[in-house]
């Protein structure tokens, strides 16, 4: 190994780790910022704020774009799906349940990467990928089925819009993958920034919240550390690593090395932060998750 490539593989794992300290952690961020701001406000004021650090950054010169004989159609493909979707599931779905529950759900990203794979591009998966998908989904549904306050009534909504979340997550880290090929990572990153900034802003308004949403976040308080943390932190930092890295790697493989840590991160967050419920069921859950996303991923090279 060459000292550039073992220079290469220190910095990706560092951003690794980096990104899963930034998302582990938005899980809680996320919870927060939700006491007193709606899914849709919570996102308006978020991705606008990413969207001006972008474009201030590039006012300054700091960062330079450049789309010009671009495939702008696949861009905005990924755009729609994420943030667009994406965000509005997982907002919705971390409302409707706890922390430690959407950690762990969007552990199942890397499988479904796998499935996704399969289905839309005739990608072979093996036996071994076929157990670990198994496995993968079992400890989701150990972790939130033997859970004392699982109503499948109460709960079941948030369920299913984790479970599209997982769905959208795992098709924007293919479209990333592909993105990488043709856009630069400060490029494809400030996309999603026009993209969800512009939606959700307009959906916002739409809603009829006017300025609603940036004078709860004005006010000080929680709020507003949780929204700038999501904003800078996530919206802004976490997704240049994360379209970086994806750029680097097979989304696979990327997918699968993030949610991992990010899964261990935020179901541990929840529960010493948040107050989230747990026990034997939450262990053996997020081992199993784990352990099926990790058989899954020795198939990938």
């Amino acid at each position: 190994m060459t000292e550039n490539s073992k220079e290469n593989k220190a910095l990706l794992y560092t951003l690794f780790v980096t990104l899963a300290l930034l998302w582990g952690l938005s899980f809680l961020g996320t919870k927060v910022a939700l006491a007193e701001l709606d899914p849709i406000e919570l996102l308006a004021v978020r991705w606008g704020m990413s969207l001006v650090l972008f474009c201030l950054l590039i006012g300054l010169r700091i960062i330079k774009v450049s789309y010009k004989g671009k495939n702008i159609r696949l861009l905005v493909l990924a755009v729609l799906v994420q943030p667009c979707i994406y965000a509005i599931l997982e907002a919705w779905g971390i409302n409707l349940t706890t922390s430690s529950e959407s950690s762990i759900f969007i552990a199942v990203v890397p499988l479904m990467v796998v499935l996704e794979s399969f289905v839309l591009f005739k990608q072979k998966v093996s036996a071994r990928t076929g157990l670990g998908i198994v496995i993968g989904f079992a400890g989701v549904l150990t972790a939130v089925i033997f859970s004392p306050d699982f109503s499948a009534g109460s709960k079941l909504t948030g369920y299913l819009f984790l479970l599209g979340t997982v769905t959208v997550g795992a098709l924007y880290s293919l479209l990333s993958n592909r993105l990488g090929k043709e856009f630069s990572t400060m490029e494809t990153t400030f996309g999603l920034a026009i993209g969800g900034g512009l939606f959700f802003n307009v959906l916002s308004l739409l809603q009829g919240n006017g300025l609603h949403p940036y004078k709860v976040f004005l006010a000080g308080g929680q709020t507003m550390w949780a929204v700038i943390y999501l904003g800078v932190g996530c919206s802004f930092a976490a997704y240049i690593i994360f379209n970086y890295t994806l750029s680097r790697l097979k989304a696979e493989l990327a997918t699968c090395i993030q949610t991992n840590s990010i899964t261990v991160i935020g179901v541990i967050a929840g529960i010493v932060f948040g107050g989230d419920a747990w026990g034997w069921y939450t262990i053996l859950g997020m081992l199993m998750t784990i352990a099926g996303i990790v058989i899954a991923s020795r198939d990938v090279k």
